[in-house]
């Protein structure tokens, strides 16, 4: 299940190389109909005993090297990702991120390429014993405190516990993805990515206030499902988006 695309991701056409820490994920189930009017043409929700899920993920990327070897500047930065799980027309899984909030302006690049980037005030602050962490965002551009006007956020706490053994087969379906998609001039666009296997931690959440789901066009929720925390990995890599199919 861990796999990684060693050999669809080839060296040379690494977008992307990093490592993350300070993970956690926060994992939501929801009617596939609340999912599928968000999606483009192309893909449909994945499902894992007929629910579709969307999933809160933030984390610290650090040593970004764009085409993986020229280093981003000031390239240790959070970075919030909002995504929900599809497959394709032919069956091949994956994510699609309904939205994406990076502490680092160069990352509203990928938005040339469909990818739903915005430019946000992102901190992550663990506790001085080390066992808990507080993320917190806020996008930037917008107005005033009401629904209407605010500029979409979070608040999130969590306790880390204990590393996981053997994992779940949801466990397994919410974390061995190794393909992103976009889309962009009527194309969906695929992003292989290649990592290390994740190692899970279970994580206790103390505190969630947001409104990314809502500002994504999904319904009330209600409390999340799972969360996840991992230990810091480094060998991410992101190769470089092929066509796959119009839109």
């Amino acid at each position: 299940m861990h796999a990684p695309f060693r050999l669809l991701v080839p060296r040379e056409l690494t977008a992307l190389s990093l490592g993350l820490s300070e993970q956690t994920h926060v994992h939501w189930f929801c009617p596939p109909d609340a999912v599928r009017p968000l999606l483009p043409p192309g893909l449909r929700p994945d499902e894992f005993d007929g629910r579709a899920w969307v999933s809160l993920v933030a984390l610290v990327m650090r040593s970004v090297h764009a085409l993986g070897r020229v280093p981003l500047p000031r390239g240790t930065f959070p970075q919030t990702n909002l995504r929900t799980y599809v497959r394709t027309r032919d069956g091949r899984n994956g994510v699609w991120f309904l939205s994406l909030d990076a502490a680092h302006p160069l990352m509203l690049s990928g938005r040339a390429f469909g990818v739903p980037y915005h430019w946000a005030e992102l901190s992550v602050r663990r506790s001085p014993g080390g066992g808990t962490v507080t993320y917190t965002g806020r996008r930037r551009g917008g107005r005033g405190r009401n629904a209407r006007t605010a500029a979409p956020g979070y608040r999130l706490t969590v306790r880390e516990g204990a590393p996981l053994g053997a994992l779940s087969d949801l466990d397994h379906w919410l974390t061995s993805r190794w393909s992103a998609f976009a889309r962009h001039a009527g194309v969906l666009w695929e992003t292989r990515i290649e990592h290390p296997p994740w190692r899970l931690r279970g994580a206790e959440l103390l505190e969630l206030r947001e409104t990314l789901t809502a500002h994504a066009g999904l319904p009330a929720l209600g409390p999340p499902a799972l969360v996840h925390t991992a230990e810091p990995v480094d060998g991410v890599r992101l190769g470089v988006a092929r066509p796959v199919g119009r839109g």
